[in-house]
């Protein structure tokens, strides 16, 4: 474990945040992977000390050590990455990479990130990985490449965050709770100056959703199924980051990316009109909603 300076043996210590709801049994083999390359791992249990966190926490072998922090229920996405971020810098760690329970790192994951980071200087914000689907174990497009990319915004599973930047933007928006978390702490780390990077060489296998495999036109396409309550809140808080930050670059890539998600809905998913009606109220409701209103 690193002291308080947070450095040991010359480089800064990194923990790994993992945010467990309910999480499946192969959920261990995530987490010994991620505590063979990181300097602490955080296991964040937003289902509230469920079966499910019970006997997988049982597959872990002795060798893995795990801090684990017990929510009061289900506290969103946002307070659950705050509260894993929260101890590890306690803790004296001056870096933290979150994780969804269902992404698994690839060899090498952790140091390709520490070295992105350090080439990228002191001006680095949010560092990301290049992503693999879990479901077909190809990486998507647009996520192959070398070295590093600027991006506007990354997901949250796989991203990256020093002690330094968190003290300038401050920790995730907790009320946003799911969906769009991940836009707005990017888009704040560029307001106040950083550039955020796509890291190609550290690649992380990661599911959307359910990713249930269907046949379209005679090719196979992989469906999110969002519950309804995904639904109002990614279409509630996609009105407040636009609110929030205008139509940049970042927009348009998630409007093509949006697009594609609900043609699939519309078509194929379960739950078609009810799912209209939730993101009808999810815009609704984002509009309504304070947006420049951030308590961090």
């Amino acid at each position: 474990m690193a002291g308080a300076s947070g450095v040991y043996g010359g480089q800064r210590t990194i923990a790994g945040i993992v945010l467990l709801f309910k999480p499946p049994l192969e959920t261990a083999s995530n987490v010994e992977k991620l505590a063979a390359q990181v300097d602490a791992v955080y296991l964040v249990d937003n289902s509230a000390g469920s079966e499910q966190t019970r006997l997988m926490l049982q597959r872990l072998p002795a060798t893995v050590s795990v801090v684990l922090l017990e929510q009061d229920g289900n506290r969103g996405v946002a307070a659950g990455f705050n509260a894993g971020m929260r101890a590890a810098f306690a803790d004296g760690h001056e870096e933290v990479i979150i994780f969804d329970h269902d992404s698994s790192i690839t060899d090498g994951f952790v140091t390709a990130m520490r070295a992105a980071r350090t080439a990228a200087g002191e001006t680095a914000g949010v560092m990301g990985p290049a992503l693999r689907s879990a479901a077909t174990g190809r990486i998507y497009r647009r996520e192959s490449g070398s070295g590093s990319v600027s991006r506007d915004v990354l997901i949250s599973s796989g991203s990256s965050f020093t002690r330094a930047l968190v003290e300038r933007i401050g920790l995730h928006d907790e009320p946003l709770f799911i969906d769009y978390v991940d836009h707005d702490i990017c888009l704040r780390a560029r307001a106040h100056g950083f550039e955020n990077f796509k890291v190609y060489d550290a690649i992380l296998d990661h599911r959307f959703g359910d990713s249930d495999p269907v046949s379209l036109l005679g090719r196979r396409v992989y469906l999110s199924n969002y519950s309804l309550t995904r639904i109002f809140f990614a279409s509630r808080n996609r009105v407040i980051i636009t609110r929030r930050y205008g139509f940049g670059r970042w927009f348009w890539e998630d409007f093509w990316f949006t697009a594609k998600a609900w043609t699939k809905v519309l078509l194929l998913e379960r739950q078609r009109i009810a799912k209209l009606r939730e993101a009808r109220r999810g815009v609704i409701a984002g509009l309504a909603y304070p947006a420049r209103e951030r308590k961090w």
